[in-house]
């Protein structure tokens, strides 16, 4: 019997080999970023501000807006679903963005808050088991019981 077969079929995966790097720059990144844009909508911040703080283009913060039902073809940043539990997170990440886009005193000191804050961000999904999970939908060879991602 061959690898192949082997392998038990998993309903709604997309690629056979991905490394868990390829699904935090493909599913985790876009997430956070919509939802760091969310919260910025939330509180007045203009898109082309918006798009400016996050390194994507203002068409990408209008996507972000759309609910899944508004667009029936998903972005990649809204098929990773963020537990409520790391919201308060999320909203912290934001204000020191925001605080730091605010003073403007150097672009190297917003880019570094930026990495800082996305570096926690990254840390808490992986500890949280978002990682995993999201390793595991989008990926056909991870075993259901795999937790490479969050003991790495």
């Amino acid at each position: 019997m061959s690898r192949k077969e082997k392998a038990p079929k998993k309903r709604g995966k997309r690629r056979t080999w991905s490394m868990p790097q390829e699904i935090v720059v493909w599913y985790i990144l876009p997430a956070i970023r919509r939802e760091l844009a969310l919260i910025m909508i939330a509180r007045g911040i203009p898109q082309k501000h918006i798009a400016r703080m996050l390194g994507v283009t203002e068409p990408a913060v209008t996507q972000y807006k759309l609910r899944r039902s508004d667009s029936p073809k998903r972005s990649r940043g809204d098929q990773i679903e963020i537990p409520e539990e790391l919201h308060d997170e999320l909203e912290r990440a934001a204000d020191r963005i925001i605080a730091e886009w605010e003073s403007k005193d150097n672009l190297e000191d917003i880019y570094e808050t930026m990495t800082r804050e996305f570096n926690r961000l990254l840390k808490l999904f992986k500890e949280k088991g978002i990682l995993c999970d999201a390793h595991r939908n989008h990926t056909e060879m991870v075993k259901d019981e795999c937790h490479a991602c969050k003991e790495v």
